[in-house]
């Protein structure tokens, strides 16, 4: 093998994992987003769920109101939105329509969700409002085929929304 190759296979640049199987950023409240890097390909479980390791970094918004204009800067999130940056795996089902976030491979200190509201007006219409961690659009990216009836109602949902201005 031609000694270049070997290192450029060897290299951090000839390791870089593709970034398609993970949302890159979602909102997680007023001033608050989660940037997510995809650190491992997706994996199939034995009972069938789908898992990815990621690291996700938070940031908040900070404002120096007394600017003119106005000048805002992001800072690494610390106190009650969590640690700035943490290593922790996503784990989709895809037929079970769940979606579930964990700091252990096996999922044994998962807090799992439906991607889709199961009861009450909104019955059958996805998940993917911040204040519940934006799981549909998370699990979609791991589940395409399965996602596509949700895709469908929110972009319905938007179109009425542009409509009505």
């Amino acid at each position: 093998m031609n000694p270049l190759l070997f290192l450029l296979l060897i290299t951090p640049a000839g390791l870089t994992v593709p970034q398609e199987h993970v949302l890159p950023v979602f909102g997680c409240g007023t001033g608050c987003r989660v940037e997510t890097e995809q650190l491992s390909l997706p994996e199939q479980m034995p009972d069938g769920w789908i898992k990815v390791k990621v690291r996700q970094r938070t940031w908040i918004t900070r404002c120096d109101w007394s600017t003119t204009p106005l000048e805002c800067i992001a800072e690494p999130a610390s106190g009650r939105a969590g640690p700035p940056v943490q290593e922790l795996w996503l784990f989709a089902n895809c037929s079970g329509e769940k979606f579930a976030t964990s700091k252990s491979p096996d999922r044994s200190d998962a807090w799992d969700q439906d991607v889709f509201y199961r009861e009450g007006e909104f019955a059958g219409y996805p998940k993917y409002q911040t204040v519940h961690g934006n799981p549909f659009m998370r699990w979609a990216k791991l589940c395409p085929l399965e996602a596509k009836k949700g895709e469908r109602i929110i972009q319905k949902q938007q179109q009425s929304f542009r409509d009505f201005f």
